[in-house]
């Protein structure tokens, strides 16, 4: 501290010194020598510092000074007191205005009331900063305080003699204080009071209501809504929280704690002229009042009380998310008897469970009243145990769930609207929505060996109904451990009477046919939920749903043995096929097949075997609903789907080693056998992408077939297609351009021929191997086929002959007519009863001969006459009766053309008789003998044939009767056979002489009478025949 002058007076020297200079030491010294008591009180009441201990001093100097003049006022209201006659201890103004005071005197009366109530607030500050432990420093080693004292014990260079005892780590300051104690004086309380509860000074604030309870009454609510809504729920909080009447039914107000129980003569409240020179002195010293307030303090009502407590948790858990702060506003409140807070009480502590003791997920949407509010009790119920395990959900439902379920009753019950099954109904809910898993945690806490104070699901019946709907409703297919787990669980009702029993179990069994239909998928409803299932299980009687546990028990059994071969079903696909064969057969032909898609050939021929016996045992079972999955089955169907699937994985050898066993029975017939590998060749040949009989597909389709032994006639046509398919396929056949042609388009084809004739175009060299070609078509279907051996044989004829391969088309056309031979005389010995499949067969095997005849025959580029004579006169003899005419004028051009080459003459010319002329007509002579000698060999079939022409064509022939044309044309026909017969020398007609035939070894050389005659008798021979031929096709008669 600076030396104070000594040149200068005491009172100069008080005002120029600094506050952070002033001491106790300073204080004395410097107000110490002034005589005069005004202005060193004044000038203590002016002077406010932060020290407390130079504070005191200075206050207890200036009430020093008042002391003389209190007791001055004292005695002079005694003396006016004995005249006027006022009551000891009540000044009045009559008194202070009396001569007795002065001006002076009243003033210092003022401040001593001023000092007196800084030094309350003084002690105040003290008792605040103990409370809270604020931390209050001291200057120079002069603060003997105690807070001053701890400090100095704390100093580490002390003397060892000087140092005392450490006081413990919890006495020490931790904070500064958060007003200065300068500024505590000086402003008004109510804000000092606002600034305490806004920085969550509860301690503090708590001590000045306590001290100052009159000041801050009138403006307390205003105080509380300053105190920060996080501020957590302590005593000295609820200390300061409105508290309830019950006799006034309105707010309990506190009192006040006076720092002197005996108020100073100054503070009467009677001393009007004092109060009124203390407003005077405040206005113009700028500072705060120290009088007491006048305002009127009127209680909250109970609807008051309740507004501000639901006002403020609402605020609460709206804009902060505290649920345990606001719970906890709410259940002060509520202890304090305030009406209104229990129903906001019970929600509270609900969401307080479900934020702090379910654990329940963080969510970008925060838990508050109005998120709790907008859920239904589902959703409550589902948050509750987000976060449960199975080995906790069961506590979690006793210590969360439970409650709040039944707050919900009671709520219900208070609303008028009594529901005592709401906690069953909604807990029920729960585990027909949860994991299996779940839910049978649930039901292991619902035992019935149990006590039935600890289980869930107290009632047995319940439990069934809901095991049923939860097990029934579930989709899970791997989960049987769990299944069978819940089954356990369940209760064991003794058997009744056989009479009861089979009524009981018809009961059931009709509510599982009902069930059947109810799950079975619908456009409207793909799957029906667990709940709808419970509905069908409520009506039925303890036996009937004993019953239908023993049904569960079959359909676990059986739903844990299709789980193992990897082919499960959801436990409500026993309820739908329990009446559905295709169901069941459908399941069992998956079961079966279960490898197929995977691939999995390496399983051992033992787990096919026990494969087969779990499939029979599922077929097997009680009566009624107690049968298994395949119980509409018979073990030989069941069996037969088992082969197929073993069969299409192509384990061929173990299915031939079980359907051909050494000892002992076949599982299955033999014509089952032979059914079953036709069917499986058959799918396997229409799945394969190649023709390759010798990879994939195809190859496990000819394979398949080696398993019937010995082989069948079927299994046998069936390998020859195969075979067949694999070699169409291997010339490059195409369905489209690009696409090779598929098996399965072999198969659907109709008319198989045509897969030759798409052969022969796809490779034209096809044709020169006939025989490989019958025997494709053989192995097509047609083996012993002659009317498709003519069509097969007019198709490589055909393509013979485009390639100008003459001489093949003439080899395959010869033998084409013989098999149309052989198809004729066989079809003159079918019965009638036959039906008329096969003369259609021959017609038309019939058309297609002669058209290939005619059309090879009339090729001009063909060279051989002979051959084209002779295939002409097939089709002379093969053709309908419309067609002779135009194939005769085919056969005459030809032969025409013939005659004219081999005489070398140009086209209708004549030949001379030279030897080369001689010799070629030789020729012709042997090759139209010979032609004509075929076409004689066939004329009794045309004659029958032109007998039987139409009426249109009879119609030519004029009045000519039936008979007489019958006669006419016989006769004809026969000159012809007699002419053809004796050819060359009974030739009649002039074709002798243009065919080369020699007729001078009879006549002489050159003879012209001979020439004469015979050229007159050719001539004449023609015209007749051309008449008679002409007749008989019905051309007009000119």
């Amino acid at each position: 501290m600076p030396p104070i002058p000594s040149e200068t007076s005491p009172g100069e020297r008080w005002i120029d010194i600094q506050d952070d200079y002033l001491t106790i030491e300073a204080v004395e010294e410097l107000l110490g020598p002034i005589p005069d008591d005004l202005w060193v009180v004044t000038a203590c009441v002016d002077r406010v510092v932060d020290d407390i201990h130079v504070q005191r001093c200075i206050l207890q100097t200036g009430l020093a000074r008042t002391e003389k003049v209190v007791q001055l006022a004292h005695e002079a209201f005694q003396m006016r007191e004995d005249d006027v006659g006022v009551g000891e201890g009540q000044p009045s103004e009559d008194t202070l205005a009396g001569p007795e005071l002065d001006d002076d005197a009243r003033e210092l009366l003022v401040l001593r009331r001023m000092l007196l109530r800084r030094s309350d607030n003084l002690q105040t500050y003290e008792e605040m900063a103990s409370k809270s432990n604020w931390a209050l420093g001291a200057e120079d080693g002069q603060d003997d305080s105690p807070v001053s004292q701890e400090l100095d014990d704390l100093d580490p260079w002390a003397e060892d003699d000087e140092k005392t005892t450490p006081i413990p780590p919890s006495a020490l300051p931790s904070s500064p204080p958060p007003i200065s104690l300068s500024s505590f004086l000086l402003l008004s309380v109510t804000d000092v009071a606002l600034l305490l509860a806004s920085s969550l000074h509860i301690a503090a604030l708590a001590v000045l209501f306590a001290r100052r309870t009159n000041d801050l009454l009138p403006r307390r609510v205003e105080i509380l809504d300053a105190i920060p809504l996080h501020a957590q729920s302590t005593d000295q909080l609820n200390e300061l929280l409105p508290s309830f009447d019950y006799n006034s039914a309105q707010e309990k107000l506190p009192s006040r704690i006076p720092w002197r129980e005996v108020p100073d003569w100054t503070e009467a409240s009677g001393l009007a002229l004092v109060d009124a020179a203390e407003a005077t002195f405040n206005s113009s010293t700028s500072g705060p009042s120290s009088l007491p307030s006048k305002s009127t303090i009127k209680p909250l009502s109970a609807e008051e009380l309740s507004s501000w407590y639901v006002d403020r948790a609402k605020r609460i858990d709206s804009e902060l998310g505290l649920v345990d702060v606001a719970l906890a506003l709410v259940q002060h409140g509520a202890s304090q008897g305030i009406p209104g807070l229990d129903e906001l009480g019970e929600e509270l502590s609900l969401l307080s469970q479900l934020v702090y003791d379910a654990g329940s997920p963080s969510t970008n949407t925060p838990w508050n009243l109005a998120r709790w509010r907008s859920m239904d009790p589902d959703a409550v119920v589902l948050a509750y145990l987000s976060s449960s395990t199975p080995s906790s959900v069961a506590g979690d439902i006793r210590r969360l769930v439970l409650p709040y379920l039944y707050v919900l009753e009671a709520v219900k019950e208070r609303a008028g609207a009594p529901d005592p099954n709401l906690p069953k109904r909604y807990l029920f809910k729960y585990v027909l929505s949860a994991p299996l898993s779940m839910a049978a945690a649930v039901f292991e806490a619902s035992k019935p060996t149990l006590p039935a104070s600890q289980r869930l699901i107290p009632k047995d019946d319940d439990m069934a109904r809901l095991a049923l709907a939860c097990l029934y409703g579930s989709d899970a297919l791997r989960e049987w451990a769990t299944m069978s787990q819940i089954f356990e669980c369940l209760p064991a009702w003794q058997s009744a009477g056989d009479e009861a029993a089979e009524e009981q179990g018809g009961t059931a069994d009709a509510t599982l046919r009902t069930l059947a239909t109810f799950v079975a998928p619908s456009a409207t409803r793909p799957k029906v939920s667990s709940q709808d299932l419970l509905s069908y299980f409520e009506p039925l009687t303890q036996q009937a749903l004993s019953r239908m546990l023993d049904v569960l028990d079959v359909h676990l059994a059986s739903g844990e043995i299709l789980s193992r071969w990897d082919v499960p079903a959801p436990l409500r696909w026993f309820l739908q096929s329990a009446n559905d064969e295709a169901q069941q057969r459908a399941w069992a032909t998956r079961m079966a097949r279960r490898n197929v898609a995977s691939g999995d050939v390496e399983e051992n021929d033992e787990e096919w075997v026990q494969l087969m016996k779990d499939m029979t045992r599922l077929v097997g079972g009680g009566k009624g609903a107690l049968k298994g999955a395949f119980g509409l089955l018979s073990k030989d169907e069941v069996k037969k789907i088992f082969f197929q699937g073993l069969l299409s994985l192509g384990k061929f050898k173990l299915a031939r080693r079980l359907l051909n066993p050494k000892h002992g029975q076949r599982p299955l017939t033999p014509n089952i056998i032979e059914e079953i590998c036709l069917a499986m060749s058959r799918e396997l040949y229409d799945n394969a992408g190649s023709g390759n009989l010798h990879v994939g597909d195809m190859k496990l389709a000819y394979d398949c077939l080696a398993v019937v032994a010995p082989p069948t006639p079927a299994t046998l046509s069936e390998r020859e297609f195969i075979e067949a398919t694999s070699k169409i396929c291997s010339y490059g056949v195409h369905s489209r351009p690009g696409v090779p042609l598929a098996p399965i388009e072999i198969r659907l084809v109709k008319d198989r021929l045509s897969l030759i004739s798409r052969v022969l175009s796809s490779n034209e060299n096809v044709y020169k191997h006939s025989e490989v070609v019958l025997d494709l078509v053989h192995k097509l279907g047609f083996r012993n086929d002659l009317a498709a051996e003519v069509k097969t044989l007019a198709m490589l004829a055909d393509a013979a002959t485009q390639a100008e391969d003459f001489v093949r088309a003439a080899e395959m056309s010869e033998r084409m007519v013989k098999d149309v031979q052989s198809l004729r005389r066989k079809a003159l010995s079918t019965s009638p009863t036959e039906g008329s499949q096969p003369l259609i067969a021959q017609d038309e095997a019939i058309e297609v001969c002669w058209h290939t005849c005619f059309q090879l025959g009339r090729q001009p580029e063909f060279p051989d006459a002979k051959r084209k004579l002779g295939l002409l006169a097939h089709a002379l003899q093969l053709c309908p009766p419309e067609n002779v005419l135009d194939v005769l004028a085919v056969w005459r051009r030809v032969e025409g053309e013939a005659m004219d080459s081999m005489t070398g003459l140009p086209p209708g010319g004549h030949g001379r008789n030279t030897r080369t002329g001689d010799r070629n007509k030789r020729n012709i002579h042997f090759v139209v003998s010979a032609s004509l000698q075929a076409a004689a060999g066939q004329l009794p079939s045309l004659s029958t044939r032109l007998m039987n022409m139409n009426s249109a064509t009879a119609a030519h022939l004029g009045p000519i009767s039936s008979d007489a044309a019958a006669a006419m044309a016989s006769k004809t026909l026969n000159r012809m056979a007699g002419v053809a017969a004796n050819l060359p020398n009974n030739l009649p007609f002039s074709l002798r002489g243009r065919l080369g035939v020699d007729e001078t070894a009879s006549n002489g050389r050159n003879s012209p009478s001979g020439r004469s005659q015979s050229s007159d008798v050719s001539n004449q021979a023609k015209a007749v025949f051309a008449r008679g031929v002409g007749w008989l096709i019905g051309a007009d008669d000119e």
